[in-house]
């Protein structure tokens, strides 16, 4: 069984490990090796969540299994707009309802804190698992995309919306 909390700063270490390493199962068949390589470095990805989990703009909520974190979403928050940056849980630990258990936590949290709160993030677009997942909480694609070349492949991420407004759901 795992519980759900907010992120403190002495969790940083913890959460790299998890990003690393979900990061890489993740994106294996998605992205050349190369780049996955070179962009999930264990000890850039460590000093990065120490600074970030020192930002009053990000909020980081942890799964843990026992004392050990096995899973996090993040988010960056500026006038009532939230992007959620990163959801990852390590390989062993998903498809075990952790990843919903994490969305549903956080954005009742942020929501019953700030009701105009808005949601927005970016996929990859050949993430169809991700995108599903998205898709089952609310969230919509739009128009809107981002493309970087890498070597002599085409890396596209493609924005999804979630609407909070009582008004329009």
């Amino acid at each position: 069984m795992f519980s759900i909390r907010k992120a403190e700063q002495k969790d940083y270490s913890d959460i790299a490990k998890v990003h690393v390493h979900s990061w890489h199962d993740t994106y294996l068949d998605l992205l050349p090796i190369s780049y996955i390589n070179e962009m999930n470095n264990l000890a850039k990805r460590t000093a990065m969540w120490e600074q970030i989990l020192r930002q009053p703009e990000v909020e980081v909520w942890v799964a843990q299994d026992g004392d050990t974190i096995v899973g996090f979403i993040g988010y960056y928050s500026q006038n009532e707009r939230y992007e959620i940056t990163t959801l990852y849980i390590l390989p062993t630990y998903q498809h075990q309802g952790m990843g919903s258990t994490l969305m549903k936590a956080s954005l009742q949290d942020i929501t019953a804190a700030n009701a105009e709160a808005r949601f927005h993030l970016w996929v990859l677009d050949t993430n169809t698992n991700a995108i599903n997942f998205y898709k089952k909480h609310g969230f919509e694609q739009s128009a809107e995309r981002h493309e970087e070349m890498y070597e002599n492949t085409k890396i596209i991420d493609i924005k999804m919306i979630k609407n909070t407004d009582p008004l329009t759901t």
